[in-house]
Parts: C-alpha cells; sequence; structure tokens
C-alpha cells in the first residue's frame, strides 16, 4: 500500500462519535422528549376539560327540554281553565304543589311552574339525577360534585305582557345553571302560557 493511501485509510479509521458529541445528542433527544411529553399532557387536560364541559352541556339542555316540555296552563294539572279564576281552588302557583316532586312518578311534577327553585343534589337526588332518580355524577364521574338549578322568571315578550290581569306569569324565562366550579353552564328558555 502507498504511504498515502495509507494515511488516508488511518485518517477515516479515526474518525467516529466523541463522548461530547453522545452527550450532546442525549441532552438534545432528553429536550425534545420533556417538550413532546408536557405538548401530550396539554392536550389530555384540555380533551378532559372538553369532555366535562360537553357533559355539563348535556345535563343542561336534557333539564331545559324537561321543563319546557311541560304544561304551563292557569290551574294545576292536568286541569285546564282560560283563566285562573276559572281554577278554582287549583290555581297553578310557582315551585311545586305539596308533596310533588321530580322523582316520584306517582306525583310528579306536572307544570312548568313546579319547577322554580328546584336544585341538584336535593330532596330525592344525591347529585345529578335523571327523572327516575339515578344518580348521574357518581364517584369517579367528571361531573361529581357538580349542581344544577332552575330559576323561573316572569318577562315580557313581543307584546305580552309579562304578568296577566291577576299578577299570574304569562311568559316564563327558563334559567338553567350546571355547575362545576369554577365553570358554570347557563341556558336560558322561553315558555309562554296557552
Amino acid at each position: 500500500m502507498k504511504p498515502a493511501l495509507r494515511a488516508e485509510a488511518r485518517c477515516c479509521a479515526e474518525r467516529g462519535f466523541s463522548l461530547i458529541d453522545v452527550l450532546l445528542v442525549i441532552v438534545l433527544l432528553g429536550i425534545l422528549a420533556v417538550g413532546v411529553l408536557h405538548t401530550a399532557t396539554r392536550y389530555s387536560q384540555q380533551s378532559a376539560q372538553a369532555s366535562k364541559t360537553r357533559q355539563m352541556l348535556a345535563v343542561a339542555q336534557a333539564l331545559l327540554n324537561e321543563v319546557r316540555a311541560m304544561p304551563f296552563t292557569f290551574c294545576d294539572a292536568p286541569l285546564t281553565a282560560p283563566s285562573s279564576a276559572a281554577c278554582g281552588a287549583q290555581v297553578d302557583v310557582m315551585g311545586p304543589e305539596a308533596g310533588e316532586t321530580r322523582y316520584n312518578p306517582a306525583n310528579r311534577f306536572d307544570g312548568v311552574s313546579d319547577y322554580q327553585g328546584f336544585a341538584m343534589p336535593g330532596p330525592g337526588c344525591a347529585g345529578l339525577c335523571d327523572v327516575n332518580g339515578n344518580v348521574l355524577n357518581g364517584v369517579g364521574s367528571p361531573l361529581q360534585g357538580c349542581t344544577a338549578g332552575v330559576t323561573l322568571t316572569p318577562q315580557a315578550l313581543g307584546g305580552i305582557a309579562a304578568l296577566d290581569a291577576s299578577g299570574r306569569p304569562q311568559v316564563l324565562r327558563v334559567r338553567v345553571l350546571v355547575s362545576c366550579a369554577p365553570e358554570t353552564i347557563a341556558l336560558d328558555g322561553i315558555r309562554v302560557r296557552h
């Protein structure tokens, strides 16, 4: 072998990674891994919060739909009349009548006004419950510790006075609040007496 070729072969054979090169690659890979892990953790937390918000919205929407589907008459349901004067002793009042509850099929809420001041948890419900009293936010649920409530407020609407001549609501704003600290979702709906 010629001397020039031997020097070139020895030069190429001596090339490689130094300890500094290896340590630098390890440090760079570590920094990259920490960044990827941090980003994945942040996206995971955002996804969990978005899921919780969707569940809160579903509970609020279901409760609002339930209230708006109820009759809104002058008399305590199922009795109907063209005015509160024609109801006799069974005039519909804001809030549930004695013994009425959302959860008892034998004496369940029967009108919009029964939901005034309704809250979960509350009597008959140890959390957020469906109409049968089944807890929706038990142990391990993202909605554990959350609350819900309904308020009804007389409100004028498009030429209809909030109250009639007898002082009875003609139009009600239905507000449903679902709270899971620190987030609260509020949904509003309108119910017109017919």
